[in-house]
């Protein structure tokens, strides 16, 4: 293992797995050191590039003193890697972004302040941009109150991972990334830390999220179908009973996602996403107007079923 760079104690961590991503890496790193918010440090992890990611991580650790590299030989899966960068991580929030995204310059500042005011939330995304290389972009948008959120987990995630900040102790608290549910170990985090405590997203896109044929999601889409189903079982032993209704459509999900494009996969998923969003805002709007009444409960789940027995 290399280390490259030593600064002082940083509020922030940034933390940028890296694998093959010298396309854009540079990019990403800019917008995040471009932040009006600056007490940071930046994580760059390689975990066995075969390009040359890792002579551009050296290149940026040099001139940057708040960017820290640090290198596998050997590939790790991206769950090791965050728990490294956990564990080396040396602020209190951690704040996440792929090699492929950007961040916008008050992102970090607007969630921080957040976190700081809400000690109760342990984690907050944010709405994101969602572009690709032919200029295609749109806003993709996110439940915003805890309630909500833990309503439609079964169905849909939380958080669009690179929006997120979180808080490193509670992470750690629930054992951090587990490599067995790669790729959708970030969802699979998220609902370990939202039983514990609330979870939250701002409703400004406070990042731009590359949709390439490259990327993560795209590349593994199988893979995140049948970790996906793993992770709604779990949930549903360990979380929270689903219903029926809602087991149908992971099946439907999983047929869907082993059969068809990730490119139309997706695209169902976020009209999905969209659905779900403008029934939330409608039905918030005719609980005001007191056309319908509030929730008997505000609660949005019962207490964890067995969640010392979760994989933790």
């Amino acid at each position: 293992m290399k280390k490259m760079n030593k600064l002082s104690k940083p509020i922030v961590s940034v933390i940028i797995p890296v694998f093959n991503g010298a396309s854009y890496l540079e990019q990403a790193v800019y917008s995040v050191l471009n932040s009006s918010y600056k007490n940071i440090e930046v994580l760059l992890i390689d975990d066995g590039s075969k390009d040359h990611s890792k002579h551009l991580c050296k290149k940026l650790a040099r001139k940057y003193k708040n960017v820290r590299f640090y290198s596998f030989a050997k590939n790790q899966g991206l769950g090791r890697v965050l728990n490294f960068a956990l564990k080396k991580a040396q602020g209190k929030f951690i704040c996440r972004i792929n090699q492929d995204d950007l961040m916008l310059r008050h992102r970090i500042g607007i969630q921080l302040k957040f976190l700081k005011e809400n000690p109760e939330v342990v984690a907050v995304g944010s709405y994101i941009r969602l572009f690709d290389n032919k200029g295609n972009e749109q806003i993709v948008k996110f439940l915003q109150l805890d309630e909500t959120i833990k309503k439609v987990w079964h169905v849909v995630s939380p958080f669009a991972d690179p929006s997120v900040m979180y808080r490193k102790a509670v992470a750690l608290k629930v054992g951090g990334y587990k490599q067995e549910f790669w790729p959708a170990d970030d969802t699979h985090l998220w609902i370990r830390m939202g039983m514990v405590g609330k979870l939250a997203n701002i409703d400004k896109a406070l990042v731009e999220v590359r949709y390439h044929k490259n990327a993560a999601s795209v590349r593994y889409f199988k893979k995140l179908t049948l970790i996906t189903y793993k992770m709604h079982q779990w949930m549903n032993v360990y979380v929270q009973r689903a219903t029926l209704p809602v087991q149908i459509f992971w099946m439907f999900q999983l047929i869907a996602g082993l059969t068809l494009s990730p490119d139309m996969n997706w695209k169902i998923y976020r009209i999905l996403k969209r659905m779900i969003y403008s029934f939330s805002v409608f039905a918030a709007f005719l609980r005001r107007m007191k056309i319908i009444p509030e929730p008997i409960t505000k609660k949005a789940i019962p207490h964890p079923i067995v969640l010392s027995r979760s994989g933790q």
